[in-house]
Parts: C-alpha cells; structure tokens; sequence
C-alpha cells in the first residue's frame, strides 16, 4: 500500500474510500495533497478490486478549495508557502484545475460524501463525482468571483451546466452564491441531504449496493451515459448500446447472473470477468 500526505486511502468490500485530511484547514488543497490525490485516484483505477471509490474530508469541512496561504501569497507577491515553484501561479495552482479531471475520468462510479462546506475546488471536486450525499447544513457553491473576482476552475464550468442546466449555473457561478445542502438537493447539485453525522454511513451503504453490482456492466454503462450527453443521434447511442451488450454477454458474470436468478433462485456473485 502506498503511503500518502494529507489525505489517507483506505479499500474495503471493493469500495476504495479517500479521506482528504487536513482539518486544520478545512481540507484546504495544497500541492502535496494534490500529489497524493493523483497517486490514490490511480492506485484505485489500476485495482481491479476497486469497483466503486467514495470521497470525503475529515473533520467538519469536505474541501475548501485552494489553501488560502498560497492565494494570499501570490495576491502579495510574496513567497509562497510550499511551492512547487516562486513566483509562479500557474505552477502551483494549475495543478488544482486538474483535481476534478482525475476523478471525472475515473471509469468506475464515484460518490462523493459531502460532510462538510465544499468550496471552489472543493464544489468543483464533488461536481465531478457521479453521485453526491451531503450534509443538511454544509456550504457549497463555488465563490471565486464572489471573493476573489476570479473566474472558476476545476473544470466546473464544464459538469455545473450539465447537471442542473444553463441558467442555474449561471446564477451560481456569477453571483458566488453558497447553497446549502438542503437547497443543494432540491435544485438537483446531489443525490441527497442527510444529517451530517449520516454523510458517511449513507454514502457507503450506496457504495456497497452499486459494488455487489457486476463491475464490467457498471463501466459499460457510465461510459455509456457520459457519452450520451455528447451524442445529437439516438440511433448511434443504441448502436452503442449494442455493442456493449455485445461485450456484456461474452462475459463470466452475464452467465452467473442468469444462472443465479433464474436457475439456482440466489444472488449472483459477480468477479468482473
């Protein structure tokens, strides 16, 4: 097992949970956890034991975007804490740009468990997840123009219109807004809202229902949605369909599953084969 700064990895019952850790600053990004962030995302991806990876932040916060030291240090021209390179903004936060990309090319499911205020890189982060449980009172919304007369990052203004639409993300990302978890749901940012301390136990238990499901069929089929949303043609979309079912019915676990339900009456025991 790899070891890790500021953040810890752990894998279970084919779910791989990352824990972003540093409380202290509300899960603030900084170049070393972004290293870490990479080298986690990658061993889960290459672990064919993995079959879905959950996020979340420890103590009260998800992820509060870019350390504040560093964007201060720049705004100052003064030396940056911990940087990858002086004197070089691109160098030391381009790489938080970059944060949700590893995991919105993630091809098993992702959930994010929103515990706590996510902000900026830290929306952008849980935008980027295929499903979202967060926290009744978390804050979430991305304030980049609000704070800093920035425009936003992460590749937000890419999911963001996807996922509620054009209009709403425009109000979001103009006015620096910040939701919370309870308005979150009802304009369709998450899943759902739950009390904080159930953040957690409800995000695996979701986990753990999509990880008994078979992983090749599950990866066949986010492919399959994400390409969809690009696709002006139904018809391409069902010849792609068809083809994956093509490939979903050459596998070991297209006949356990019929052999299971309709021969031996039990639950198929899936091995992504």
């Amino acid at each position: 097992m790899m070891e890790f700064q500021d953040l810890t990895y752990e894998k279970s019952n084919h779910i791989a949970l990352i824990t972003l850790n540093q409380p202290e600053k509300m899960n603030a990004m900084t170049g070393r956890m972004l290293a870490s962030f990479t080298r986690a995302v990658e061993q889960a991806r290459h672990d064919d034991d993995v079959r879905v990876l959950v996020l979340t932040g420890a103590g009260q916060g998800f992820c509060s975007g870019a350390d504040t030291e560093m964007l201060i240090a720049i705004a100052l021209g003064k030396p940056i804490p911990g940087a990858v390179e002086q004197h070089s903004w691109r160098k030391n936060l381009e790489p938080v740009g970059w944060f949700g990309v590893e995991v919105s090319q993630f091809e098993k499911p992702t959930i994010a468990a929103i515990n706590g205020s996510a902000v900026g890189g830290g929306f952008a982060l849980a935008m980027a997840c295929d499903l979202r449980i967060i926290a009744n009172d978390a804050k979430f919304g991305m304030a980049s123009t609000h704070r800093y007369a920035l425009p936003p990052e992460a590749g937000i203004t890419y999911t963001l219109p996807r996922i509620v639409g054009l209009t709403r993300a425009l109000e979001l990302l103009l006015t620096g807004d910040l939701v919370d978890g309870v308005e979150a749901e009802r304009m369709g940012l998450v899943n759902r809202a739950v009390p904080r301390e159930q953040v957690l136990e409800a995000s695996m238990a979701l986990a753990a229902k999509i990880a008994g499901n078979g992983p090749i069929g599950m990866a066949l089929t986010k492919q399959l949605v994400y390409r969809g949303l690009h696709e002006e043609s139904i018809a391409t979309q069902v010849e792609r369909e068809d083809a994956a079912l093509a490939r979903g019915f050459r596998t070991q676990d297209f006949v356990e599953g019929a052999t299971a339900w309709w021969v031996d009456k039990r639950k198929p025991v899936f091995k992504g084969r």
